[in-house]
């Protein structure tokens, strides 16, 4: 995530700062992304996910 957000945010003060981030993750978290886990899933044993 950090490669997404651009290096060179100019600002005037630390809340402008604070505000521009919090619209960065509005904006990002506004429609969630269902991840589906595939790599070697059947290798996976029950028994011992269970530790």
């Amino acid at each position: 995530m950090s490669k997404l957000v651009p290096k060179g945010i100019w600002v005037n003060y630390k809340k402008e700062l604070s505000d521009r981030i919090y619209k960065y993750f509005d904006e990002f978290n506004r429609e969630s992304i269902i991840y589906h886990w595939t790599y070697k899933l059947d290798e996976i044993c029950v028994d011992e996910s269970a530790i």
